[in-house]
């Protein structure tokens, strides 16, 4: 709430009146009492979770194989589930066991003939070329600096017959593994889950929103509404971060003139299609996190990992864009297990809701966890 305290205080308190300044900041503290005290008559509900599952397994042919960040599965109609990663660590294994030629794929996908989440585990099947190594979801050319540039899925979703994966443009910039900068924000779509994927175009350039605008497609709600709500990761200030929100219609989802963002800045209503005018929905928000409507909890649910804290958290909302409770632990992360991009697999929701599936990264391999509401 700290963004949207900040926002609003500093709008409100612009009159040049004494007295206007003091109303207004009345009735900001007035509203700011009743949503605390609502935040108090609803506290999160006792919930009980698992030790937690191994999505992956070693897999003979291929060699060990593991994927780091964005982990995203999209549940398709046909009862198959399409997971999107980020990085896909592969090689080949000796006799004696130990692992050679190891290379690794920035952006990849994988098909589970199923969407009951314990049937991930172990079998997920790359999208790879004759050798069965996989293959990029995204590939760049000589034009983008393909050298230095990578593609990395966020979310995604199916809609209208196809698939579309929000992904981020990344540069490198250095010689170290994790040595990237976002550049941009994209959407990928195509007709058949496993590819090939086509980049949306705006004019020339394949990134809907540029470096300095919000990471669009962080977080990606299909609502019952009839908008697609997509959530993006934005610097509000120096070490600060929050999510702005922006709907569309699934039809439009690759087409940037489409979108609307959510304001509190606009005299005419609580969208624009200004994105300089989008306002904070979420703040202190790291570049994994989930957002989903949750019928038994009768709210919106967010989840992410806290690395400063080293747990996963959780938070409860009416509407998308707030106001968003206070953060409630989940799931504690020891410093040694590197934890990173805990989120809510919400296809994988069972028992209206009761049941939730999340899954965290340990030590550069995603785990699935359990967590049924009392």
């Amino acid at each position: 709430m700290q963004f949207q305290i900040k926002t609003a205080a500093r709008k409100l308190l612009k009159g040049k009146s004494p007295l206007t300044r003091c109303l207004k900041a009345a009735a900001l503290s007035f509203a700011f009492a009743l949503q605390a005290s609502a935040q108090q008559k609803n506290p999160f509900p006792a919930f009980s979770i698992s030790s937690g599952t191994p999505l992956l397994s070693q897999v003979p042919s291929t060699g060990a194989v593991v994927a780091q960040g964005g982990n995203y599965a999209v549940p398709l109609p046909d009862g198959r589930t399409l997971w999107l990663l980020n990085n896909i660590w592969a090689g080949e294994l000796k006799p004696d066991g130990q692992s050679a030629v190891w290379g690794i794929v920035d952006g990849a996908a994988a098909l589970v003939p199923s969407t009951s989440p314990y049937a991930q585990a172990g079998a997920l099947v790359y999208v790879a070329d004759e050798n069965k190594w996989p293959l990029p979801l995204l590939s760049g050319d000589l034009k983008e600096y393909s050298q230095v540039r990578k593609f990395w899925p966020r979310a995604g979703l199916f809609a209208g017959g196809k698939c579309y994966v929000f992904y981020s443009i990344m540069n490198n910039y250095g010689i170290e593994p994790y040595d990237y900068f976002r550049v941009g924000q994209g959407v990928a779509l195509a007709g058949n889950p496993a590819g090939p994927y086509a980049r949306a175009r705006l004019g020339t350039r394949s990134s809907l929103w540029n470096d300095i605008e919000p990471a669009f497609g962080s977080a990606v709600l299909a609502d019952e509404d009839g908008w697609v709500y997509v959530y993006g990761r934005s610097m509000q200030a120096p070490g600060e971060y929050g999510a702005e929100l922006a709907r569309v219609k699934p039809e439009d989802l690759a087409s940037r003139e489409k979108y609307s963002y959510y304001s509190l800045e606009t005299a005419s209503g609580a969208w624009t299609e200004d994105i300089s005018e989008a306002s904070v929905v979420l703040e202190d928000m790291p570049d994994e996190f989930s957002v989903s409507y949750n019928p038994w909890l009768k709210s919106y649910l967010a989840v992410y990992y806290d690395a400063d804290g080293g747990r996963v958290m959780a938070r409860q909302a009416r509407y998308p864009w707030g106001p968003w409770g206070e953060p409630s632990p989940l799931l504690a992360c020891g410093k040694a297990d590197y934890c990173y991009g805990a989120k809510e697999q919400p296809g994988f929701a069972a028992a209206e809701g009761r049941k939730i599936y999340i899954t965290l990264e340990k030590k550069n391999a995603p785990y699935l966890y359990e967590i049924t509401f009392e």
